[in-house]
């Protein structure tokens, strides 16, 4: 079976949502799954859409598009929609299991509830002062009808692979444990990230991985996934990679720069379409760590102690990066002050940066720059980022009596 993708068909931009729901979703297609991030309300710059209404105004437009986008679904449809948890909250008796004025529940055909998922993710914001710092959304699951789940699509990989039992479910060809309803692991889409997008007038999306994730349980190659928030296209961009048929609208005229290409689809459907068939199309939906310490059998606080006692071996400068990402590691173990590890280690002669640099991927040097407020542009070459990371670093001081001011010195250089 071959599948055809045409983004004139299934891109609009500067169209009302539920009304392209109801009008340009081409003929003989319905979606089986609706995936999306609607707008949160909250003063966002999207351009010259209002994301400031009145929360009244707010719940009705929501549900304007989701009763259209339940009226454009197939019969067995999925419904995935990504936002922070309050707002999940507030809209609930509006939105999610919307209610009459009395109280009680609307007689039209509407989404069921099916399942609350918490999506955490790392977060590099400052601590706040009256509240703990948010590192998670909420994910709500609907449905219409009874559509196919294929939970045993998506497995994570076995920590413990040396563990007896363990052992013995993989030599039955089990692949990994199944999920909870909690979901890690999926970072959000960083400003040095390759995935994130540059230009104006959004500069946010989802992760890949989170929205590949739910695609794959809920559909097959050749369904049609709908977003009718489009924004950066990045759900039907995740479509399209897997086969799918990926359409998507906006309300800004101007996000018609993320419509993906005819050439973005993915044209090996019909191999996908066989492996789909033979339940091999998709295996673990993350990529394991060069080194797993769980998976290895040790504790955090043991191995970043065997790493900081040969510390003393490595040049002074090269001795900071290592400082910094072992301090970073070091924040998941709670009962090791890193301070009393590095207060015993004597000062070295200076070396050759541009030698410790070169063997630093660029990623990881965009990601030191942006974290140290360091401006920089997509054009700049590897050259001249590598030497504006060298002047980063030859800046910190080389001597720091981190037995007495450990923590706080810390914190200063990784800030």
């Amino acid at each position: 079976m071959v599948v055809e993708w045409d983004p004139e068909k299934y891109c609009h931009s500067g169209f009302d949502s539920a009304l392209g729901l109801k009008k340009m979703i081409p003929k003989g297609v319905r979606p089986k799954l609706i995936l999306t991030d609607p707008p949160y309300n909250l003063g966002f710059d999207y351009g010259d859409v209002n994301d400031s209404l009145e929360i009244e105004d707010y719940h009705k437009m929501l549900l304007n598009v989701f009763d259209s986008a339940y009226a454009a679904a197939d019969e067995n449809a999925h419904l995935f929609i990504i936002n922070y948890p309050e707002i999940i909250s507030r809209m609930w008796d509006d939105v999610i299991e919307p209610k009459t004025k009395t109280g009680a529940p609307r007689k039209k055909p509407y989404w069921k509830f099916h399942q609350w998922i918490t999506w955490c993710y790392p977060n590099n914001w400052p601590p706040q002062k009256n509240r703990f710092t948010r590192a998670s959304r909420a994910i709500i699951w609907m449905t219409k009808g009874k559509p196919k789940t294929e939970l045993k699509r998506i497995v994570q990989p076995y920590r413990n692979p040396w563990d007896r039992r363990v052992k013995g479910l993989m030599e039955e060809g089990k692949r990994g444990p199944a999920f909870y309803d909690w979901w890690d692991r999926i970072d959000l889409c960083k400003n040095v990230s390759e995935d994130k997008s540059k230009e104006p007038p959004y500069s946010n999306q989802m992760p890949e991985l989170l929205l590949k994730r739910i695609i794959h349980i809920t559909t097959s190659p050749g369904d049609l996934v709908a977003d009718p928030f489009a924004g950066t296209f990045s759900t039907v961009k995740a479509a399209i990679d897997l086969g799918r048929l990926g359409w998507g609208c906006d309300l800004n005229e101007k996000t018609q720069i993320y419509h993906p290409s005819k050439q973005d689809f993915n044209t090996h459907s019909e191999e996908i379409f066989e492996s789909a068939k033979n339940n091999q199309w998709f295996d673990l939906d993350w990529k394991s760590e060069p080194f797993d310490i769980s998976r290895a059998g040790v504790e955090t606080e043991n191995f970043l102690q065997a790493i900081a006692a040969g510390l003393g071996s490595f040049p002074s400068k090269q001795r900071i990066l290592m400082l910094r990402e072992i301090y970073r590691l070091q924040q998941y173990s709670s009962t090791w002050n890193i301070g009393q590890v590095f207060a015993a280690q004597d000062k070295s002669d200076s070396t050759n940066l541009n030698q410790i640099i070169s063997r630093v991927p660029i990623s990881v040097i965009k990601e030191i720059l942006h974290d140290n407020d360091i401006d920089f542009s997509k054009r700049d070459s590897d050259t001249k980022l590598t030497s504006r990371l060298i002047n980063l670093l030859s800046g910190i001081p080389e001597e720091v009596n981190i037995s007495k001011s450990g923590q706080s010195k810390l914190e200063e250089w990784n800030s």
